[in-house]
C-alpha cells in the first residue's frame, strides 16, 4: 500500500513539473510574440534626423522577426543584414551587405551615407500606429511608415 501511495505521489509530482515547464515555455513564447509583433514587415523612410529629406528614392526596410534579418534599399543600393531585438532595444549589426551601384547624384550619395550611418546608431525603437521611430536613447534618428 505504501509503495502504491509513493508511486502515485512521484507520478503526480512528475506530471506537475512537466505542466509547469510547459507553462513557462508557453508564457515565454507569448511574451516573445508581444515584444514586437507589429515590427515585422516593410517600412519606408519618412524622415531622417538632421537632413532635408528630399529623397529621390526613399529608403525601405523589410524587417523579418523570425530570423532577425532585414533587407531593403538605402536609396541607391540594396541592403541586407541582421539585427538584435529585446523589449524596446533594436540594434543593427554593423556588417551590412550592400550592392555597389553608383548613386545618380552626389546628393543621393550623401543621403545614402547618412541613412547607413544612422542605422548603425540605432538602439531603441517605438511604434505608434503605423509609424516606426528608430532612435539612439531619447533622440529620434529616423521615422518610417508601414509600406
Amino acid at each position: 500500500m505504501i509503495k502504491i501511495f509513493l508511486y502515485i505521489l512521484f507520478f503526480g509530482i512528475g506530471i506537475t513539473s512537466c505542466n509547469s515547464s510547459k507553462k513557462t515555455v508557453t508564457d515565454s513564447v507569448i511574451v516573445e510574440k508581444k515584444v514586437a509583433p507589429s515590427l515585422n514587415g516593410t517600412w519606408q523612410l519618412q524622415m531622417i534626423f538632421a537632413s532635408d529629406n528630399n529623397w529621390t528614392n526613399a529608403p525601405t526596410m523589410n524587417l523579418n522577426l523570425t530570423d532577425r534579418t532585414f533587407s531593403g534599399n538605402s536609396g541607391c543600393n540594396n541592403i541586407k543584414g541582421k539585427f538584435t531585438l529585446m523589449d524596446s532595444y533594436l540594434g543593427f549589426d554593423k556588417n551590412i551587405i550592400s550592392t555597389k551601384m553608383a548613386c545618380v547624384s552626389a546628393v543621393e550619395s550623401r543621403y545614402e551615407k547618412a541613412f547607413l550611418s544612422a542605422i548603425l546608431k540605432v538602439n531603441k525603437y517605438t511604434i505608434n500606429n503605423d509609424e516606426l521611430e528608430l532612435g539612439q536613447g531619447e533622440i529620434v534618428l529616423m521615422k518610417f511608415k508601414r509600406n
